[in-house]
C-alpha cells in the first residue's frame, strides 16, 4: 500500500473518531470533507449558536511531536479563507464562527488519545 493511502485511511479513521467525540458532546455535524478552491474543511459543525471548523490531526505516534502542532499559522489562514467561502456559498442564520482542533495519536491497538482545542484560534491568529 502507498504512503499515500495510508495516509488517507488514518485520516479518515481520524475524521470518524473525532465525529464520534463531537456528537457525544452535542455538536450537530453539519458535513464533513467541504472542499473548495482554497482546500478542504475535516468537518464542519454547529455548536449551539456557533459553527465550528474543526481541523482534525491524526497521527500513530508523537514521534514528529504533538499532532496539533501541524497546525500552522499558514494552515489556520487557509482554515479561514475555507471558513469564508463557505458561509458565502450557504444561506446560513447569523451565527457565530469557531475554529476547532481534534488532535490524537491512534496507537496500534486501536486506541484514540484524544485532545480537543475549542477556540483554538481567532481570525487573524
Amino acid at each position: 500500500m502507498q504512503m499515500t493511502q495510508i495516509r488517507r485511511e488514518l485520516g479518515s479513521k481520524g475524521e470518524d473518531v473525532a465525529c464520534w467525540y463531537l456528537k457525544r458532546k452535542g455538536y450537530e455535524i453539519v458535513q464533513r470533507n467541504w472542499k473548495c478552491q482554497y482546500g478542504e474543511a475535516d468537518i464542519v459543525a454547529r455548536d449551539l449558536d456557533e459553527l465550528v471548523f474543526v481541523e482534525v490531526k491524526t497521527r500513530t505516534t508523537e514521534t514528529r511531536g504533538l499532532p496539533e502542532e501541524a497546525v500552522t499559522y499558514k494552515k489556520r489562514q487557509r482554515y479561514e479563507r475555507i471558513a469564508l467561502e463557505y458561509l458565502f456559498s450557504h444561506d446560513l442564520p447569523s451565527m457565530g464562527i469557531r475554529f476547532d482542533v481534534v488532535a490524537m495519536v491512534l496507537n496500534q491497538d486501536g486506541k484514540a488519545f484524544l485532545r480537543h482545542h475549542r477556540d483554538a484560534y481567532g481570525v487573524g491568529d
